[in-house]
């Protein structure tokens, strides 16, 4: 009972994401505690190889054959090459571990009915709805429909699922009808980082041109994350503290239009947009700042960023949505807005600014966050439900 095939809807070979970042350690933590691991997704992009060799993980990952269509095609097609995989493979694994639901359905539509650990992060059919809330039509309505019933079948016929807040296992009781004592709740983490002085980050400022209060978020520019919020935000800011300026991190769909709303609300001259950025450039701006912004409007399942934001250091003002309520107010200094409106992010931000950290503060947020939410922790308990399944 040592041979796990980890399916996931992402790919292993590079970390872009929290899904990702949850997939690499999963993987980590399976092969420290002795399990041989494979993996199996999708294309990310149809010239993408079928077989790939992962030699940082020390891992195969498999991807089934996909156009990249998200509709109903797309499902036929993953149910099509998942029989043809699974005939030839299914004699090589004794569980499975699912951290996607999408791969894992048409792996269940194949006949696998290994016993498995279901990850859930959020909901397929959730993320689908906010992406697509202003173009809704009976197509779209459809759509919804039929990922929440595939959905269903996934996280019903799982043998156990885990979560990593409250807040999703009580999400996955309300629209699955999933038993509570089939659910765990584990937290997630961060990577630990060092902390810094005070010299150290007023270097990394001087390097960024930061000369004053500095606010940044990192985000796929997205409906549900909210970044438009903290523009908004931005523009109720300027006019009583026109020297704070707001870095956002990230792109998406959405990357042109807060373009064009941070023009029209006129802060578009302290408002900037830097793209995808490297993870080191990334930990530079999450030290250098003074305060992390997680504006979101929905769907946030736990929130690795204000952890990875945390164990720099760096307070925390996010809305009182989804797993923020749970996750934000456990490490001292963080605060969550009154509402998620610009009116209550603004306040909110302007009361921290006005009473800025000293470094003997940050090292306490730093090491709340890097002692409370480790990994370790967290694959600790994965692993213990990994081998209680039968």
């Amino acid at each position: 009972m040592n041979r796990v095939l980890v399916v996931a809807d992402v790919s292993a070979e590079l970390v872009h994401g929290g899904a990702e970042r949850m997939l690499f350690h999963h993987i980590r933590a399976l092969q420290a505690d002795g399990f041989a691991v494979a993996v199996l997704t999708r294309q990310v992009k149809p010239d993408d190889a079928l077989q790939l060799d992962l030699t940082d993980l020390g891992v195969r990952e498999y991807r089934l054959p996909f156009s990249g269509d998200k509709g109903y095609r797309g499902l036929l097609e993953l149910r099509r090459a998942a029989k043809a995989w699974w005939l030839s493979h299914h004699i090589n694994y004794d569980l499975v571990v699912a951290e996607q639901p999408f791969v894992m359905w048409a792996l269940l539509q194949a006949g696998c009915t290994l016993p498995r650990l279901q990850v859930c992060h959020s909901f397929a059919f959730e993320e689908y709805q906010t992406r697509h809330a202003l173009q809704s039509s009976l197509k779209h309505s459809i759509a919804i429909a039929a990922m929440k019933r595939l959905e269903a079948s996934v996280y019903e016929s799982a043998q156990h699922l885990i979560v990593l807040s409250q807040f999703m296992a009580d999400r996955l009781s309300a629209f699955f009808a999933v038993q509570a004592h089939k659910i765990t709740v584990v937290p997630g983490s961060a990577d630990q980082r060092e902390a810094i002085s005070e010299a150290m980050r007023m270097q990394y400022r001087q390097t960024l041109a930061w000369e004053t209060p500095t606010v940044c978020t990192l985000r796929n520019l997205v409906p549900r994350t909210g970044v438009d919020l903290m523009i908004q935000a931005a523009a109720i800011v300027k006019h009583s503290r026109p020297d704070v300026r707001f870095v956002v991190m990230g792109d998406g769909v959405l990357q042109q239009a807060l373009l064009d709303l941070a023009i029209a609300l006129h802060v578009d001259d302290v408002v900037s947009f830097t793209g995808f950025l490297p993870e080191a450039e990334v930990l530079q701006r999450l030290y250098a700042a003074d305060v992390f912004m997680v504006p979101t409007r929905g769907l946030e399942g736990f929130g690795l960023v204000t952890l990875e934001a945390n164990v720099c250091g760096t307070p925390v003002l996010a809305t009182p949505i989804a797993a923020n309520a749970e996750l934000v107010p456990t490490i001292d200094h963080n605060r969550l807005a009154a509402s998620a409106s610009p009116q209550a992010l603004a306040s909110a931000l302007l009361d921290m600014l006005a009473a800025p950290l000293n470094e003997e503060a940050r090292e306490a947020i730093h090491h709340d966050a890097a002692t409370r939410y480790t990994w370790d922790k967290h694959d600790d308990a994965f692993v213990g439900l990994v081998r209680g399944l039968k």
